[in-house]
């Protein structure tokens, strides 16, 4: 029996109406250039034989909307819908259509055998489609939902459900690239990768990509959204857009951003996540980061107002030589690890984060420079707050305006609010709050700081030693000297200072500052200031001494 078909008022395009797996076979081995196939639910599911390939300009395929609209038959080693796959095409629309993958009928050898494969076309929609059981399940070579190669451009995703897809949900090569109000869950790899990937080959990656809008979980050994670099990229390209989107359930990261080759121009925004450990089948650790950034270099990172909770392992982790980045505005609570570590960084702002319930630091810098660390807010730290180290010489880091929250269980284990292991950091304007403890400590191989106007509990918070450093204007004062009395029959005292001065320091006296009439200083062998010798016009005098930095 032949379809039937309509035709246009223009005499441009045919509606063929698809009943049969013959007639639906048959409408895709015989398309013209803007011919529109209805297949009808009528006696689904179609058992096909063969890929459906579009390879003619202007074409639509319309379903109604049920999942099991075409399924490969048993021993037919073939996916679903493949675009461009013999010539390039354009003007391409896939709507409503229902994919249901056949592993126990296919060769286990079989490869790629995605839903919907776009190969070699322009200006493309894939909407309101259900693909699941895409086969096989391996990395690379397995089934994806949704797959897009280099050759394609101006590609839009919208409003798919996929599910229980064999290795990406919806993978991407291609430029100019949407992707938007999915739902992809329960799969080998990742819900949505930008970057294609075969066994033995190079990662290709996508270029000018939004993603957003989009509902993802349940990864056996993936993150949610992945992007990698393996070949290298012109300055000019890149710009992905990561925005709005939800994770939940088993997966490794939401965010993984990746690869040995220079990524610019990422952004990373508005996203909610949540993650469970169950579930989740990986061989060396169950540690992963909310968001995590490993690629080998880049420039221009935006991470900013994502809600991320429970993550096992840090909440933010950027490890990369990635320069002109920006964290900012994020809520992370209950990370494993740390809440943001960032390692090898440069140029860069930590701004207004709320990090709350970590089992380590709070913040961490390791082998940074130029980064400022403001405004954030810690509470429930496991260990030290904030933390700066590792660096081989100046960092030039700024470290203003946080205000760490204490607890009493973090004050018993004795960690500092803020620790300093490096040289030329600025720790300015700092509120520390229910510290019983020291709040601001420096090591013994730091120098060269500066520690001005910050505020802690307790009467003695600071334990900063090293010559070099300035401290000053700090509440309560450091290097503070109460009721130092010259006894009865003398008009001497000789204090020795708490910490060593390069620079002679500058000395404010309390009560009995008008009977002072004489200072002597004393250093050492290294020519730094050790202490003071005061004489007082009178016996018996009781002065109170502070002493800081110019």
């Amino acid at each position: 029996m032949k379809p039937s078909k309509t035709q246009s008022s223009n005499q441009r395009t045919d509606t063929e109406i698809i009943t049969t797996r013959t007639q639906l076979e048959t409408a895709f081995d015989e398309l013209t250039p803007g011919d529109t196939i209805e297949i009808s639910d009528k006696n689904a599911p179609y058992r096909t034989t063969k890929w459906l390939d579009i390879d003619v300009d202007g074409v639509t395929v319309v379903g109604p909307g049920v999942q099991n609209l075409i399924k490969p038959a048993n021993g037919a080693n073939v996916g679903g819908i493949r675009i461009g796959h013999h010539s390039r095409c354009h003007e391409i629309d896939i709507r409503g259509i229902g994919y249901y993958g056949n592993p126990s009928g296919q060769k286990k050898s079989a490869n790629r055998l995605h839903g919907i494969s776009i190969r070699n076309a322009t200006n493309v929609t894939i909407e309101r489609n259900q693909i699941r059981k895409t086969h096989p399940k391996k990395h690379g070579n397995g089934g994806s939902g949704i797959s897009v190669t280099p050759k394609c451009s101006d590609i839009r995703i919208s409003n798919n459900q996929i599910h229980d897809f064999g290795d990406r949900g919806i993978q991407l090569g291609g430029k100019r690239l949407t992707v938007f109000g999915n739902v992809v869950t329960r799969g080998l790899d990742r819900p949505i990768a930008c970057d294609l990937w075969y066994p033995g080959s190079n990662n290709s990656t996508a270029q000018s990509v939004s993603i957003f809008g989009n509902l993802l979980g349940n990864s056996a050994e993936g993150s949610l959204i992945g992007v990698a670099r393996n070949t290298p990229l012109k300055t000019n390209k890149g710009y992905v857009n990561i925005f709005g989107n939800v994770g939940f359930g088993s997966h490794k990261s939401f965010c993984h951003i990746r690869g040995p080759e220079k990524l610019q121009n990422i952004s990373v925004q508005n996203n909610v996540s949540t993650q469970k450990s169950d579930g989740l089948k990986t061989e060396k650790t169950k540690q992963f980061a909310g968001i995590a950034v490993d690629v080998a270099k880049g420039e221009n990172l935006a991470i900013k107002n994502n809600e991320l909770y429970s993550y096992s392992g840090h909440g933010i982790h950027i490890k990369s030589e990635i320069s002109d980045l920006a964290i900012q505005n994020n809520s992370i609570f209950s990370a494993g690890l740390v809440g943001v570590r960032l390692v090898d960084g440069t140029c860069g702002l930590v701004d207004n984060n709320l990090i709350t319930g970590t089992t380590k630091t709070g913040i961490q810098l390791k082998n940074t420079s130029n980064i400022v660390i403001r405004g954030n807010y810690l509470r429930k730290i496991g260990t030290v707050g904030i933390k700066s180290s590792g660096s081989k010489s100046a960092t030039d880091n700024d470290i203003t305006s946080n205000y760490i929250l204490c607890t009493k269980d973090n004050s018993k284990k004795t960690y500092p609010a803020i620790k300093i292991d490096d040289t030329e950091n600025r720790v300015r304007g700092n509120t520390i709050r229910q510290n019983e403890t020291v709040a601001i400590v420096e090591s013994t191989n730091a120098g060269n700081n500066i520690y001005e106007n910050n505020l802690a509990d307790g009467d003695n918070p600071w334990e900063i030693t090293s010559p070099t450093s300035i401290v000053r204007d700090h509440t309560p004062p450091a290097g503070t000297y109460r009721e130092l009395s010259t006894g009865s029959n003398s008009k001497k005292r000789t204090i020795e200072f708490e910490r060593r001065y390069a620079q002679l320091p500058r000395l404010t006296f309390g009560r009995g500052k008008t009977a002072i009439e004489d200072l002597s200083y004393r250093t050492d062998d290294d020519g730094d200031f050790t202490g003071v010798d005061i004489t007082v016009s009178d016996e018996d005098t009781t002065i109170d001494l502070f002493v800081d930095d110019h």
